[in-house]
């Protein structure tokens, strides 16, 4: 009975060795688009929060390009779950195009640090195109503003 069960404790003991052997070790995420990844949810929250009746299709539009270049940095980084940091503007801002003010300053930061991301020959791309959605998002909350 002792020789059986040395037996099994070293075959076990062999089993976990050759599974962390041939583990492969996991990649580091890539910070920049973990930030990018917070910053785009804010721009999101803050183009959400305006209600003003009017601006509906760009508002539709730039959440779309948002919503795009948040699904390609997500192949990327895992979703790290942290808060967006949205503040709603105080009961004191009287200008409603402040949320889209704030909003062109969150995807612009965004696009900062998706360029200072790597793009891993894995990911095939990503960052250009999340670039793109981004540029996109931004082109269109500008031109919203210049329509004010």
């Amino acid at each position: 009975m002792q020789i059986l069960k040395s037996f099994v404790m070293a075959v076990c003991a062999l089993a976990t060795l050759a599974v962390l052997a041939t583990a492969t070790p996991a990649h580091a995420q890539e910070p920049h688009y973990l930030q990018a990844l917070s910053e785009l949810r804010t721009a999101r929250d803050y183009i959400n929060f305006d209600h003003r009746p009017g601006i509906g299709p760009q508002k539709k539009l730039a959440l779309d390009e948002i919503n795009k270049a948040i699904e390609e940095i997500k192949h990327a980084a895992w979703d790290d779950g942290k808060q967006t940091r949205f503040t709603p503007p105080s009961s004191g801002v009287t200008d409603p195009w402040e949320p889209l003010h704030q909003a062109v300053k969150w995807v612009d930061a965004a696009k900062g640090h998706i360029l200072q991301g790597v793009d891993q020959p894995e990911n095939q791309g990503l960052r250009d195109r999340a670039v793109g959605h981004v540029a996109a998002a931004h082109q269109i909350l500008v031109d919203t503003l210049q329509g004010q």
